[in-house]
């Protein structure tokens, strides 16, 4: 079997992870490289499960997402499944894998079985929260049947070009990481970007410049189209648009010049500053990256804590 090698490449959750900790970029992509394997070392093996835990509000989305996913993927089968079955299917699943991380089946199939953080750090143990964190999902699984913008893709299952599928381009020299939650021809000549969103709250400049980097893809893959070197035709046959699916908002972004300028930027500085890392933490321990200050908020989210002390 060809053993598999920690090779660098770009993607905007790597990117958010980069801005937000150092430590937690290095035990992320570095210190948890290989722990897939019950045989790793007992900290890589330990920082690995913790890298694929999640918070109950994290997990919602994931649900979320994965039901719209399997919708439209049916639908472009020509299978329609119904709204109370489909509901039903994701309650199911809800309940079943609070469970699984009850028990902690996480600690021995990570990839498998999702864990939360609430119960790997023994928070929530009266209970309380998990009701709510169920009945969020299905609520949202529910008014995915009522959300005109999804109704619409599944009335035009010929259009859609991509549903939750990991693709990797190149921007110059670096290697990019790209999922889509969907894409979709506009049925005029053009593409459409559609991503889901699930909380209470977005930042807009950070949305706007996630899309941004969506439709370099799209520039890219799609349109045979080097992102630093476009016309402004191209740029009128991409439009990317967000949906949350909580609050029912949703927002479509055109795109302009300073959209591409600002993600091809955002990407040659990001992937430099990882590059300079690169070395370094291929090499190093935990102890060279730094933890935030004592006290930041962040921390409390972490899946981390325990690896770092913290």
């Amino acid at each position: 079997m060809t053993e598999l090698k920690n090779e660098f490449a770009w993607s905007w959750s790597r990117h958010q992870t980069l801005e937000t900790c150092l430590r937690r970029y290095w035990l992320s992509h570095y210190g948890a490289w290989g722990g897939w394997n019950p045989s790793a070392p007992d900290e890589v093996r330990e920082a690995y499960i913790q890298k694929r835990l999640s918070t109950r509000a994290q997990w919602v989305g994931t649900l979320v997402h994965e039901a719209a996913e399997y919708v439209l993927k049916e639908v472009k089968e020509s299978r329609f499944p119904r709204r109370e079955g489909v509901v039903e299917q994701f309650r199911r699943r809800a309940h079943r894998q609070i469970g699984d991380s009850r028990e902690g089946r996480y600690r021995f199939f990570p990839k498998k079985y999702p864990g939360f953080i609430e119960h790997y750090y023994g928070e929530g143990e009266d209970g309380s929260g998990w009701d709510e964190a169920v009945d969020a999902v299905v609520g949202q699984v529910d008014g995915l049947f009522e959300n005109p913008v999804f109704l619409r893709l599944t009335e035009v299952p010929e259009r859609i070009r991509e549903v939750e599928r990991l693709e990797q381009i190149r921007v110059g020299d670096v290697p990019v990481w790209v999922s889509l939650d969907v894409l979709v021809e506009d049925g005029r000549g053009g593409l459409v970007v559609v991503d889901w969103k699930t909380g209470a709250a977005h930042d807009p400049a950070r949305i706007a410049g996630q899309l941004g980097i969506y439709a370099i893809y799209v520039l890219s893959r799609y349109l045979g189209v080097d992102p630093a070197h476009h016309r402004p035709s191209d740029l009128e046959r991409v439009k990317t648009m967000y949906v949350n699916l909580r609050s029912g908002d949703r927002e479509v972004f055109h795109l302009e010049e300073a959209h591409v300028e600002g993600a091809l930027a955002l990407i040659r500085s990001s992937a430099g500053r990882m590059a300079a890392l690169e070395e370094e933490a291929q090499r190093s321990e935990l102890v060279t990256f730094p933890q935030l200050p004592a006290g930041d908020p962040t921390c409390g989210s972490c899946p981390f804590r325990a690896t770092c002390d913290r």
